[in-house]
């Protein structure tokens, strides 16, 4: 009868030991992945150029479709 009183707190003991060395593998695996989100940042800066070109293009047609439409007689 004592041995099952004890069950709880060996099964309690183990899922605190699985989850203090989960912890402990998921810190280790951020420290030596320091460059984890730079492909991000990379990919958000080349997205943000390509939309100021593609915003700097429409704003030179969009001027000389403007001049073109204001040349036409009516």
């Amino acid at each position: 009868m004592r041995q099952l009183r004890i069950l709880p707190y060996a099964a309690a003991e183990a899922t605190v030991a699985f989850w203090e060395d989960r912890v402990e593998r998921a810190r280790r695996d951020l420290r030596e992945d320091s460059e984890r989100g730079s492909n991000v940042v990379e990919t958000i800066i080349i997205v943000a150029g390509f939309a100021g070109l593609a915003f700097t293009i429409y704003l030179a047609v969009s001027g000389k479709v403007q001049s073109w439409i204001s040349k036409i007689p009516g």
